[in-house]
């Protein structure tokens, strides 16, 4: 037990000078038209997820820039608009053209469905990187975190693309 009052203030040094990174996401929502004739294939629109992150980096290094990456779409924040030192709540969109269709059984097909909700866990990734510097010396630090997608059902004229 004395070796632990001991050894916790050196451990929380140790890891609260080291190099941090931390991503969370919202799920992105999508509305779609009621699927019809037994389609399963939904073509999303273009989705938005709002990420947070969390990033340190320790022995008195600067955030230089985050990186985030999903699909083929890229979003870059630089050092200069990092200036704020808690949490960066930002968002990514992603354009329809860099999703392929999702199938979905029994989703959305029959009368009375509006409303129907559906979430898809791990519809895409995101890849988050952190570049950090000190002195003469640059380090980076990468995080992925599965992105999930929450459909709703609209009833409409058109049924949704496939």
């Amino acid at each position: 037990m004395l070796t632990h009052i001991f050894l916790a203030p050196v451990l929380y040094f140790i890891v609260a000078d080291l190099d941090r990174l931390h991503v969370e996401a919202d799920p992105a929502v999508a509305s779609i038209t009621q699927l019809g004739d037994g389609r399963q294939l939904v073509r999303l629109p273009e989705l938005v997820f709002p990420l947070r992150i969390s990033g340190h980096c320790g022995r008195g290094g600067q955030v230089q820039s985050i990186s985030v990456s999903v699909a083929d779409t890229r979003k870059t924040i630089r050092g200069d608009e990092l200036v704020d030192r808690g949490p960066l709540s930002t968002s990514i969109k992603v354009s329809p053209r860099q999703i392929a269709p999702l199938a979905v059984q029994g989703f959305c097909d029959v009368d009375g469905a509006q409303g129907q909700s559906l979430l898809l866990p791990t519809a895409l990734t995101a890849q988050v990187s952190m570049r950090c510097a000190r002195n003469d010396e640059q380090s980076i630090l990468f995080d992925a975190r599965p992105l999930d997608v929450r459909l709703i059902c609209e009833t409409g004229d058109e049924p949704a693309r496939e």
